[in-house]
């Protein structure tokens, strides 16, 4: 990390970095040690090389530049960027990287990913990966939320499948394989209570509840997601940030006084077509689960033409057991 500080005389100087190796204080690495001085002069010479000048109809390296910053910089490149990096992010496979299988770590207690380590410590060869992994697909409405909810759907079945294969044939104690069970089952039924839209909140005694309700509101259509829904955008960021003004706020307020039931009963009417939605999609990747050929966790057999993202389910279900010693 380089620190740049201001100075009054115009000189630069450049501290570096030594390691001695045999010095083991300092293999320490400071990353404050690196510190670049730079001139006010030097300094307002780089910024001014970072503005656009005028150019005229004849410069045309410098028209081309300009076009191109724009373009470079616009909406629309700045997200197809994102969604690159999204990409490259997606296809790496950590459960197929030699180093990241002997990085180990740690969980809080009281968590689904703890409870699947302390569970398989020694049985298999990297626990908190694989608690990590497994975790990740039992509560897949929350870590995988650039898939849509028919693969979830499917990572969740594929990692309750594993679940219970690893219970019936890795644990010596009965009673410690119905525990490990009864575990995953309630965090499976929370992440399908969260896909349906319901709050859910793990490891706690409140009960789940519609996600646009509150837990004072019985069920009703809360004010913060009527505001949310039909105030006006820019206006209720403002609102919930505490800069409303007395005005737009009546006037909001008259016309939820006016449509409130018509505004409660799209809401609800979406809620509960969005929880019919997902029950069929899970009923749905059930029965498609069923009907696979399994043999040691596997997938060996399918009986009919499957959607393609099954392929990368598969790998992973096979890399997971891969890990087994």
């Amino acid at each position: 990390m380089f620190k740049i500080t201001n100075v009054q005389q115009p000189t630069i100087s450049l501290k570096s970095l030594s390691i001695d190796k045999d010095d083991s204080d300092k293999k320490k690495v400071n990353t404050q040690a690196a510190t670049i001085t730079i001139s006010d002069a030097a300094k307002n010479k780089y910024i001014e090389s970072l503005k656009f000048k005028v150019t005229n109809k004849d410069d045309t390296i410098g028209n081309q530049f300009q076009k191109f910053y724009e373009k470079y910089n616009s909406t629309e490149a700045i997200e197809q960027r994102r969604l690159e990096q999204l990409e490259k992010e997606q296809a790496y496979n950590r459960l197929e990287d030699e180093f990241n299988l002997g990085v180990k770590g740690e969980f809080p207690e009281n968590t689904l990913h703890h409870t699947i380590k302390e569970a398989l410590e020694g049985k298999v060869a990297n626990a908190s990966l694989y608690a990590a992994e497994l975790a990740s697909a039992i509560r897949s409405s929350i870590s995988m939320s650039d898939k849509n909810a028919e693969e979830r759907a499917a990572y969740r079945e594929m990692a309750l499948k594993q679940a219970e294969y690893i219970a019936e044939n890795y644990f010596d104690n009965e009673q410690e394989a119905i525990s490990f069970m009864n575990e995953i089952n309630k965090y499976y039924e929370n992440d399908v209570l969260r896909e349906k839209g319901y709050v859910v909140i793990d490891n706690s005694d409140l009960e789940p509840l519609k996600n646009y309700s509150s837990r004072i509101s019985n069920d009703d259509v809360s004010f913060y997601t009527l505001a949310k829904r039909y105030m006006d955008a820019d206006y209720f960021e403002r609102f919930i940030n505490g800069e409303g003004n007395p005005a737009e706020s009546a006037k909001f307020l008259m016309q939820l006084k006016n449509n409130k039931e018509k505004y409660s009963e799209e809401i609800i009417d979406e809620f509960e077509l969005n929880k019919q939605k997902v029950e069929e999609q899970i009923a749905a990747t059930k029965s498609m689960f069923e009907s696979f050929v399994w043999e040691n966790g596997l997938v060996t057999g399918t009986m009919q033409e499957q959607p393609s993202y099954l392929v990368e389910i598969l790998n992973w279900n096979k890399n997971m057991l891969n890990l087994f010693n």
